[in-house]
C-alpha cells in the first residue's frame, strides 16, 4: 500500500514552508552546524555537506514512505531559509505524528515559529496527511525555554517531564513531553 502524499507549499503572512529540496543543502547546514541550534535538538552539530545531504535524504525517505514531511521556511519574499519544520513519526492508526522545527538564530524572537507551526498545524488537522489527525506531539529540552514557551502559545497542554529520555553527549537528557489535539 502506498501511504505517500504530496508535500504542499504553505503561506502565511511573513513566510512561506516549501518541500525541502537538494538546492537547500548549504542553508540545512548553515542551520544544523550552528551549536545554538543543536544544543537542544540531540544530535551533533552538522560539520560538512555530507551530513546535511545524508539528513536531507532521511527526511525525502520519510516523506516516500507517508511517515512524515519536513518543509524550508522561508522568508516570503524571499527564497532565504530561516529553519525547518518537520512532523515524523505519522501513525495513521493512532491519529498522530511527532513535531520538530530548528531556526537559525538570526530569526529568532520574531514569531516566525509560532506563525510557521500554526499553518502547518491547521494543514495537518485538515486532512493535509489523508487520514485523520487526532494528536501532534513534540518532545523539547527542558531548559528549552524560547521554544516551550512557542508550544504553550499555540496551545499545546504540558503532559510531564520523561525523564533520562536521551542519551546524547554522554550524558542522559530530560524532555519535556507536550501534546495539542485537534479541535474539531
Amino acid at each position: 500500500m502506498d501511504d505517500s502524499f504530496v508535500a504542499p507549499t504553505l503561506t502565511s503572512a511573513r513566510l512561506r514552508l516549501d518541500p525541502l529540496r537538494l538546492a537547500d543543502l548549504p542553508a540545512i547546514l548553515r542551520i544544523y552546524a550552528d551549536e545554538r541550534v543543536t544544543r537542544y535538538f540531540g544530535q551533533d552539530s552538522m560539520s560538512d555537506i555530507d551530513q546535511a545531504g545524508y539528513w536531507l535524504e532521511i527526511q525525502q525517505q520519510t516523506l516516500r514512505m507517508g511517515m512524515g514531511l519536513c518543509w524550508a521556511l522561508r522568508a516570503r519574499d524571499s527564497d532565504r531559509v530561516l529553519g525547518t519544520i518537520c512532523f515524523d513519526g505519522l501513525n495513521r492508526e493512532w491519529h498522530n505524528v511527532s513535531l520538530s522545527y530548528a531556526l537559525y538564530p538570526d530569526a529568532w524572537g520574531q514569531g516566525f515559529a509560532s506563525e510557521a507551526l500554526a499553518v502547518a498545524i491547521d494543514w495537518a488537522f485538515a486532512g493535509g496527511f489523508g487520514c485523520p489527525l487526532h494528536r501532534i506531539q513534540a518532545l523539547v529540552f527542558s531548559a528549552n525555554l524560547p521554544s516551550l514557551r512557542v508550544l504553550e502559545k499555540l496551545g499545546f497542554v504540558y503532559e510531564g517531564r520523561r525523564l533520562g529520555l536521551l542519551y546524547w553527549q554522554q550524558r542522559y537528557w530530560d524532555l519535556d513531553s507536550y501534546c495539542l489535539l485537534n479541535p474539531n
